[in-house]
């Protein structure tokens, strides 16, 4: 039996494996499709990490290259509307983005990322690796969607077992947090999210202990979507407005240069105080010098709001943290992950909150697909709901909605419901009653703009509540037939909400003008 765990990234997606003849994962390296990231940690130990560049591009006839693939060939340069990149953040985000179309064919993110999967699975089959268990891991505030999907994944890859963690906790496991009781923060940034997760490895009582079996208990968690490439794009626009010049004056050909340059001068400083470049313009056949240093490069973050959003992220998890009688000094080691965590500003913020000494930056790439393979070694994971649940009302009288909610964020499960939410028609002779269930979350993020051709931008940080609807799924299972019809002005249904221990959340309804149950713990859909 063998699993595999897809950490699929923003910029870079990581495949690992652990076969039944191995007690350590394995990072996979497939032939022109991974590229090696070289990681410096000191005293001239240089280790290479493959990784997966997520990247399609779109040739004639459709035919599809992946990965380093676009790079070696410098397909992103030859025609930037046939490139796509940063997929999983569109399928992620709760805006959608229109579908590209290339040669009368509408291609969309959940496509292209199919595709991608796709391409890795053939490349594990060529490996002769043919596996039996899929890991997928997914950011901390993951919408049910983005979920949804990647659960659907497993059929499409003709997987028969798919599992889903959040990407922090993995990181957690994935730096061998085995000891019972054990505290860590860790802190994934990445290409396309900040996600920071605190976790607690639970003491077994005497009569449930079980010496092969670890559970990580998820204390408290954070997200936004902002990413390694908010911050390139941050020093691209930067660079621009120094000389004068913008997006649409250096061509889209141009601007995807100056990109891949802006991401190399990023993980260059991480060794260095000061970087340059030379780039070519082709739009006024003029060559120019770009020039970053680590001064400049925090304050263009500390600008954008992007630090002090790192701040209150660190302040927000240490106040749920006491809330729930866990101390600052008792967190034993901050864990970093993610490419963006390598920038010096970054790291340095976090070291002066916990000390050198707890923080922790040696797997950067591999700590979440090795962590999400730790479930494979008997660990269980205690963790409770990321987002709150609400219905959505609709007040005839005011002409609005307003929202009652059934479970807030921070809940554990299996639990139900203090009371029933109970329910009156809105018009005289209504026949049914349909309950709008969603997602209620706190959303960090910076502005996503799409132009014309679907390629993507961004702005400064915004924080929103945004209310996702669960309804469309099985939307039958909402609604409430009634007989005899509705009166205006009466209690009609008594609805009773609760979470089992997968997560499912379930709705009772019961008709109070004739007794009869209508809904009995019908599933509406499974929580995050």
């Amino acid at each position: 039996m063998t699993a595999v765990a897809i950490d699929f990234g923003t910029s870079n997606t990581v495949v690992s494996i652990l076969s039944p003849d191995r007690k350590t994962p394995e990072t996979l390296k497939f032939e022109g499709l991974s590229r090696s990231f070289v990681l410096h940690r000191g005293s001239g130990d240089r280790h290479e990490i493959p990784v997966i560049p997520s990247l399609v591009f779109c040739g004639e006839n459709q035919q599809l290259t992946f990965g380093q693939a676009v790079r070696s060939r410098r397909l992103d340069a030859a025609d930037p509307d046939r490139l796509f990149r940063s997929f999983k953040r569109a399928l992620v985000a709760d805006f959608q983005p229109p579908p590209r179309q290339i040669d009368g064919i509408a291609y969309t993110p959940q496509a292209i990322a199919q595709r991608f999967f796709l391409a890795i699975w053939e490349e594990l089959h060529r490996l002769g690796i043919d596996p039996t268990r899929a890991i997928f891991t997914v950011p901390v505030g993951a919408f049910d969607r983005y979920l949804e999907w990647i659960r659907g994944m497993g059929e499409v890859l003709g997987v028969g077992s798919v599992q889903v963690v959040d990407e922090s906790t993995a990181a957690a496991l994935g730096y061998a947090l085995q000891t019972p009781g054990a505290v860590v923060l860790v802190v994934d940034f990445g290409g396309g999210t900040l996600d920071l997760s605190l976790v607690r490895t639970v003491e077994w009582g005497a009569r449930d202990r079980d010496p092969s079996t670890v559970r990580a208990q998820a204390i408290a968690k954070f997200d936004a979507y902002l990413g390694g490439e908010d911050i390139d794009r941050w020093i691209v626009e930067d660079y621009l407005r120094q000389i004068g010049s913008n997006r649409s004056q250096v061509g889209e050909m141009g601007w995807l240069q100056l990109l891949e340059i802006a991401e190399r001068l990023k993980i260059r400083l991480s060794q260095t105080e000061m970087v340059r470049e030379s780039w070519f313009d082709e739009e006024t056949f003029q060559a120019y010098k770009i020039e970053l240093s680590r001064q400049q490069l925090e304050e263009l973050l500390e600008r954008k709001g992007l630090l002090d959003r790192l701040r209150e992220a660190i302040d927000e998890v240490l106040a749920i943290a006491t809330s729930k009688g866990i101390s600052k000094r008792e967190i034993e080691r901050v864990l970093l992950v993610g490419g963006s965590c390598l920038i010096p500003a970054i790291a340095q913020l976090i070291i002066s909150y916990f000390g050198r000494q707890k923080v922790k930056i040696d797997k950067p790439f591999e700590a979440v697909a090795h962590g999400a393979l730790a479930l494979e070694r008997h660990v269980k994971i205690e963790d409770y709901l990321r987002h709150s649940y609400a219905i959505r009302l609709w007040e005839p009288y005011s002409k609005s909605y307003s929202y009652w909610p059934i479970f807030e964020q921070g809940t554990s499960y299996p639990t139900a419901g203090d009371r029933p939410l109970v329910l009156q028609v809105a018009v005289e002779g209504q026949r049914e009653i349909r309950l709008d269930i969603g997602e209620v979350a706190e959303i960090t993020a910076a502005e996503v703009i799409f132009d014309p051709e679907g390629q993507m931008s961004s702005t400064a940080l915004q924080k929103q509540t945004q209310f996702r609807s669960l309804q469309g799924r099985d939307p039958d299972v909402c609604i409430a037939h009634l007989d005899p019809p509705g009166q205006v002005g009466f209690d009609r249904i008594a609805v009773q909400f609760e979470i089992d221990e997968m997560r499912v959340l379930l709705v009772t309804v019961r008709d109070i003008l004739t007794g009869e149950l209508l809904v009995e713990r019908s599933a509406i859909a499974k929580l995050h």
